[in-house]
């Protein structure tokens, strides 16, 4: 389920953005399985420091947020992270996968209606 989300929106963000797209990876359970890459993220990235970043991202449960559960917010949709030089966002799939995706800071000039179209495409047809 997982791997078909990340093609979806890796498929729309390369072409919606194109070199502001960084990172599209599917974390699971028991690792991660990158979609793309950037090459000049490939260059400054070995496989396990690139794995030791995604595992900060790593979700206990990707559709809860903790403490929260019975609150009016209700089910997580997504998780925005602000960096220096990045926006990470994350999309849950199901209860062991989530989507996580890398763009430029340039990328997030309408951040809701980007958020929201990405979105869909992660949940297309989950």
């Amino acid at each position: 389920m997982g791997h078909e989300a990340a093609q979806r929106v890796t498929e729309f963000l390369h072409d919606r953005i194109g070199a502001d797209l960084r990172t599209v990876v599917v974390i699971r359970e028991d690792g991660h399985d990158i979609h793309y890459l950037r090459e000049d993220l490939r260059e400054r990235y070995d496989g396990e420091t690139y794995g030791d970043v995604v595992d900060t991202f790593r979700l206990e449960d990707p559709h809860m947020s903790p403490g929260v559960e019975d609150q009016p917010v209700g089910e997580r949709r997504g998780i925005v992270h602000y960096h220096e030089h990045a926006f990470v966002i994350q999309f849950p799939v199901s209860d062991a996968e989530s989507v996580l995706i890398s763009l430029s800071r340039d990328s997030g000039q309408n951040l809701l209606e980007f958020l929201e179209t990405c979105r869909r495409r992660v949940v297309e047809s989950s």
